[in-house]
């Protein structure tokens, strides 16, 4: 006898959430001792951007000191990487002194938008920071901002040429 299962469509974000829930990652450790945020508050911003010219490779060297010190922050979150370079992999995470086993590389495919999957990495706030290379406007850095403040993480969008 045969039992059919039902199709199931996931997301990406959809098993990205799935196998976090599935490995009993916490979610927000600290969210139940923490004070409520001002969401209007724009001292705080979650959502920073930074814009970077020259050739990918020079621009891979310089940001590679940053995500080090993103990297090396301390507790159990992520440094979450969306849409980064082709140049950037395991292989040169280590090259440039990067740990590979604290940072998560997440590329975005057809099913979902890189902007839509950054909102739900966001909000899921298993990562301290998600760094993207996506194309945004003002709607999207508000949207953004809001996931990164209801992840309680940052968000850091880098425009590359």
């Amino acid at each position: 006898m045969q039992y059919r299962h039902p199709q199931q469509s996931l997301t990406q974000a959809d098993l990205f959430h799935n196998a976090l829930m599935a490995s009993g990652y916490p979610a927000r450790p600290q969210a139940a001792k923490e004070q409520p945020t001002n969401i209007n508050s724009t001292k705080d911003s979650g959502y920073s951007e930074m814009a970077l010219s020259g050739q990918p490779e020079q621009c891979l060297q310089w940001l590679a000191p940053v995500l080090r010190d993103l990297a090396n922050s301390p507790g159990t979150r992520w440094l979450t990487l969306l849409n980064p370079p082709q140049l950037v992999s395991h292989a040169w995470l280590r090259a440039t002194g990067l740990d590979p086993q604290r940072i998560l590389i997440v590329r975005s495919n057809g099913r979902m938008q890189g902007q839509q999957l950054c909102q739900e990495l966001l909000a899921l706030g298993c990562s301290h920071t998600v760094i993207s290379w996506l194309a945004t406007d003002a709607q999207a850095c508000a949207r953004l901002d809001q996931a990164a403040r209801q992840g309680q993480c940052k968000s850091l969008n880098i425009r590359m040429p």
